[in-house]
């Protein structure tokens, strides 16, 4: 369940102004996410061939899209969002049965016993890893092995795709830079950044991978 506290509104001119930035960016990423629900509610339509999996899919996407909207409206309300102690196995295990991915992606969920909670909220977390496995699978062209690791205060998303070039690497968290691997907005690793940053955790990239890519996300341990 997600908490919220509000933030005092005397703020000095450069912190609204951060602020102001922050808010930009979260509404960027926000639509950026709802317009990814969309496309997936406009590709399960009812047809004569449409499944109740199908129906099933379009009504997660649509609460989906109202949660995003929710969590946005808060944001510029100027709300704080107070992450509560979250079970990572049992997260990773629920975020599998949920994934949609293309028939040709091999995926493998390697999780440790005794893994301990950590500062998040499940929105924003679903977030980061649905924008960590899109840009996974463009890498790879729907085709390779994608996995999701974890460790004490860590969870690692990996692809067997072209990785990311050296020169990039540093900015690659940048709004709007691509690697060019993909038609995407360059919005999807900012949203990750940001929302890592919230958490008072970090996003990273692997380097020094000779094929491939590893992002890391790194949370305070509770």
């Amino acid at each position: 369940m997600l908490y919220y506290r509000g933030v005092n509104s005397s703020i000095n001119p450069s912190r609204r102004s951060e602020r102001l930035e922050a808010i930009g960016l979260a509404a960027a990423g926000i639509a950026h996410d709802i317009n990814n629900q969309l496309t997936l509610i406009l590709n399960h339509l009812p047809a004569p061939d449409r499944s109740p999996t199908d129906m099933e899919t379009v009504k997660a996407a649509a609460e989906r899209c109202s949660s995003l909207t929710a969590s946005l409206l808060s944001w510029c309300r100027g709300e704080t969002l107070v992450m509560a102690a979250l079970d990572v196995a049992e997260f990773l295990e629920d975020y599998r049965q949920r994934l949609n991915l293309p028939s040709s992606v091999v995926f493998t969920l390697e999780l440790p016993v005794g893994l301990p909670r950590i500062a998040a909220d499940r929105l924003s977390l679903q977030r980061v890893l649905d924008n960590l496995v899109s840009n996974a699978c463009a890498a790879m062209k729907d085709c390779g092995h994608l996995c999701i690791s974890a460790s004490p205060g860590v969870i690692q998303v990996s692809d067997s795709g072209p990785g990311v070039p050296p020169s990039m690497q540093r900015r690659i968290f940048n709004p709007f830079v691509t690697s060019g691997v993909n038609q995407g907005t360059g919005l999807g690793l900012a949203i990750v950044r940001e929302i890592m940053r919230q958490y008072g955790g970090s996003a990273s990239i692997q380097p020094d991978q000779t094929s491939g890519a590893t992002f890391l996300l790194r949370f305070r341990e509770l």
